[in-house]
């Protein structure tokens, strides 16, 4: 996502709203958002292709509302499969 001029700080506003609406989705596992100057990228996690596929309108319009208020701007949506992951908690020092 192209963030422009905005403050990171909004990326963080940006994540926690999509994380307050996603936790109660079906199959939502976590996400994960990084970001530097200018641009932020978002990763979600779903137990399945299948159950991320299921909610992929929905997600959509939510994202589509969530850019607008951010003054945000999708580059691309790309999809991958997880592969190897060892994070046992990114919450703890």
């Amino acid at each position: 996502m192209s963030t422009g001029d905005q403050p990171i700080e909004n990326a963080t506003m940006v994540g926690q709203e999509m994380h307050r609406w996603l936790r109660e989705t079906e199959g939502f596992r976590g996400m994960l958002v990084v970001s530097r100057e200018g641009t932020s990228l978002g990763l979600t996690f779903w137990e399945s292709r299948e159950a991320a596929e299921r909610q992929r309108a929905a997600r959509m319009s939510f994202l589509e509302r969530m850019m607008s208020v951010a003054s945000g701007e999708i580059e691309e949506i790309v999809e991958y499969e997880v592969t190897f992951a060892d994070i046992p908690s990114l919450n703890e020092p």
